[in-house]
């Protein structure tokens, strides 16, 4: 009974450690983060079968019997829908974001072409104000070689001097118009910027992994001032072991992805057609330090390909 007790103390410790590192990354809403480049290769359900597999070939690789793998797997499973309706949550609030900045974009295209017809009428207000006031140069040249002969022709100059001046003000109107509609149209462009902007890309790579690229220099980004980071990190291989993690300025380690393939002629177990292991790390950090931060992929006899990227939160405009 002893024996027993100590045996299932050590099981649910390597297992909370494991889970630990697989998915308090992974499930957490704070450490949610799916960039573009991965919402179009997985939804949320085929991220949560992901981590899936890898947390059973993880299990499976300390020797667990079927019986307490099925016991860690109920625990893990009363994370799924948590995970996957935080996933989908993220997905609605990009997709709103997306709408908000199409929007944004469509209203000042709408104003951007209100500017252009309103140059255009101007423009054609202009080109009546030059006729007439060559018609009033024509009449006024006719009233001084008709001068004292025909009242009537100066009228008829004045009038038409007096239309010119009408003209050349509505020209003047439009043109202003057509600046308050280009100011508008400027500002519909800003806020779609804006909008784009609360999250800024500051790496994004793609790995292969060969046996030569064993242990590869580190992948290093800087960080400028105390922000948000949000990283997200797609692995796949289909030989070998690779170790992925994320280090602070201090050399602390903030975060890590471990991936162990097994070939099918070594494990009898192995699921039919399963023939790469993949491991998903999506990591929020809040208040990140100052400096250059490390990305270390150690690798042994690898094959396959690592996908990364970082990007900065950066505050939206307060109108917003």
């Amino acid at each position: 009974m002893k024996r027993n007790t100590i045996l299932l103390f050590i099981l649910l410790v390597s297992s909370n450690f494991m889970f630990s590192q697989v998915m308090q990354d992974s499930l957490d809403v704070n450490y949610i983060y799916a960039p573009n480049y991965f919402n179009n290769s997985f939804s949320a359900e085929e991220s949560w079968e992901i981590h899936k597999a890898a947390y059973i070939k993880q299990l499976k690789s300390k020797g667990l019997t079927d019986d307490e793998i099925k016991r860690s797997m109920i625990a893990y499973e009363k994370d799924k829908e948590e995970f996957i309706a935080r996933v989908k949550e993220q997905h609605r609030l990009a997709a709103i974001q997306r709408e908000k900045a199409a929007k944004q974009r469509a209203l000042a295209e709408i104003e951007r072409n209100k500017a252009s017809e309103q140059r255009k009428l101007a423009a054609i207000q202009r080109q009546k104000a030059d006729e007439l006031r060559n018609l009033a140069e024509v009449e006024r040249k006719k009233a001084e070689e008709q001068r004292g002969k025909s009242a009537i022709q100066r009228e008829k100059a004045n009038k038409l001097r007096k239309q010119a001046a009408i003209e050349r003000a509505k020209a003047d109107e439009q043109r202003k118009l057509a600046d308050i509609q280009r100011a508008k149209a400027e500002e519909q462009r800003k806020k779609a910027q804006e909008w784009r902007k609360n999250f800024k890309n500051i790496l994004t790579k793609n790995i292969t992994l060969t046996n030569e690229s064993n242990n590869g220099k580190p992948i290093i980004f800087k960080v400028t001032s105390k922000t948000t980071l949000r990283i997200g990190i797609r692995a796949h291989i289909s030989s070998g072991t690779t170790l992925i993690e994320i280090y602070n300025p201090r050399g602390s380690k903030e975060g890590e992805l471990s991936l162990n393939f097994k070939s099918k002629s070594n494990s009898n177990e192995e699921i039919e057609g399963f023939e790469y292991t993949s491991g998903v790390l999506d990591k929020t950090i809040s208040s990140a330090e100052v400096g250059e931060w490390q990305i270390k992929i150690s690798s042994k006899k690898p094959e396959g390909t690592v996908a990364m990227s970082v990007a900065q939160y950066i505050k939206p405009a307060m109108d917003e």
